[in-house]
């Protein structure tokens, strides 16, 4: 099982609840192995899921999803994470 943090460097289970949770109520930030998601204030009312994924080799990844499509974004997370593994 892949190892995921906060930004805090604490623990998070890598499942759909608890990586909501660290997004929404926690530090807004979950962390594995090259490849994080994040939340992102754009103003008051607008916010928004990213995806990163950093390559060695070729320029960073980065996916913008608005903060209502949780699900791809976490469903893009997890498939740049078993790309790492």
């Amino acid at each position: 099982m892949t190892t995921l943090i906060n930004k805090n460097g604490l623990s998070v289970t890598n499942n759909p609840k608890a990586i909501h949770e660290e997004l929404f109520r926690g530090t807004g930030s979950v962390m594995g192995e090259g490849v994080s998601v994040f939340m992102q204030n754009e103003s008051i009312t607008e916010k928004y899921i990213v995806v990163f994924k950093e390559n060695s080799v070729e320029p960073p990844l980065e996916r913008k999803f608005i903060a209502g499509r949780f699900k791809e974004a976490l469903e893009l997370f997890q498939q740049w994470l078993d790309q790492k593994a």
